[in-house]
């Protein structure tokens, strides 16, 4: 298939996984009151304001691996700081999630169409975003997830080697070394999701 064509097709579902994954945040995190976000123009499904370049380029080139612009938000608003932290890094992930398994099926009910392959790449960034996402790799959220589940002094530790595991794991994807595991495990993700439609 022509690189260019499927450049194109991608892009609807880039722009849709980065701009639900930080709307998601935007409002949990607002839900818990924290004012940042409504603050800062965050609390909007507007494309722009979630838009990063170089995030954006390496959810193509990486097949998955990237980035929106960032919500900027504050746990010191939280009543639970902790479970607030962990909710505003999770419910983004379990939403793109939730939408891949809704453009699979929208993608297996209208079948051999121009707008499959569209159907099929929103699908494929949702569940994407969600498998880096839980990796413990900057600036992936499971490293907000760590910073309140484990204790102080492990997730300290981890700090200190946050950029060494960032520039190793950075290495080895744009290298194809882990890529093709990613895209396989991606891939089987969408197998089930498809299986479990096709029982019921």
């Amino acid at each position: 298939m022509n690189y260019f064509w499927i450049f194109l097709v991608s892009i609807p579902g880039i722009i849709f996984a980065t701009t639900i994954h930080e709307y998601t945040r935007a409002a949990v995190s607002t839900a818990l009151g924290d004012v940042l976000p409504k603050s800062k123009g965050r609390l909007t499904l507007n494309p722009v304001k979630h838009f990063e370049p170089i995030g954006f380029l390496l959810l193509f080139y990486s097949g998955g691996f990237g980035w929106g612009k960032p919500v900027e938000t504050s746990a010191l608003y939280y009543k639970n700081r902790k479970k607030g932290t962990f909710m505003v890094a999770v419910l983004p992930t379990l939403v793109n999630l939730i939408f891949g398994m809704i453009f699979l099926l929208v993608q297996m009910q209208i079948g051999d169409s121009p707008l499959t392959m569209v159907f099929y790449y929103l699908c494929y960034y949702n569940v994407a975003l969600a498998v880096y996402n839980i990796l413990p790799v900057s600036p992936m959220d499971c490293v907000k997830v760590l910073s309140v589940s484990l204790p102080a002094n492990k997730y300290f530790q981890y700090l200190q080697y946050e950029k060494m595991i960032q520039m190793i794991f950075l290495f080895l994807l744009f290298f194809g070394l882990i890529s093709g595991l990613f895209n396989t495990l991606i891939q089987i993700i969408m197998n089930l999701m498809g299986a479990v439609f096709l029982i019921f």
